[in-house]
């Protein structure tokens, strides 16, 4: 063993460079999660919203649906909103139109509202079944 050289110091505790560099990755990955938290929250909230859309025209197919067949295009000029879909919608607008081509006879609703973001309309279609022929 070498007596005379000195010994070097031990190193003990934590550098300033060890902790920036610590507390940068600390904060990369709580701004990660944080910003994860609200994207999902935003998604949550819209899935929401499709699915209170959905039931509102599913309600609206299946009362207009069952109607005869000459009362459908007066029924689709009073489409309104629900009051659960005003309530949870911001400004619902329902609107319909009656089809009739080589697919058949049918009405098409369309629910929209304001959103924050650039949103798809909903749509949903119910075929009208013909009178039956009575022989």
């Amino acid at each position: 063993m070498k007596k005379n050289q000195p010994q070097l110091p031990r190193r003990r505790g934590v550098t300033m460079i060890e902790c920036v560099v610590a507390a940068s990755i600390l904060l990369v990955a709580m701004s990660t999660v944080t910003t994860m938290a609200f994207r999902v929250n935003r998604v949550w909230i819209d899935v929401a919203d499709q699915r209170i859309a959905m039931n509102e025209l599913a309600n609206a197919i299946e009362s207009i649906t069952a109607l005869p067949a000459e009362t459908i295009d007066d029924a689709i000029k009073e489409l309104q909103p629900s009051a659960t879909a005003t309530a949870s919608l911001d400004q619902p607008q329902l609107s319909g139109i009656r089809m009739n081509d080589e697919l058949g006879d049918r009405v098409v609703l369309t629910l929209t509202w304001r959103s924050t973001h650039p949103l798809h309309p909903v749509q949903l279609i119910g075929w009208i079944d013909p009178p039956e022929a009575t022989p």
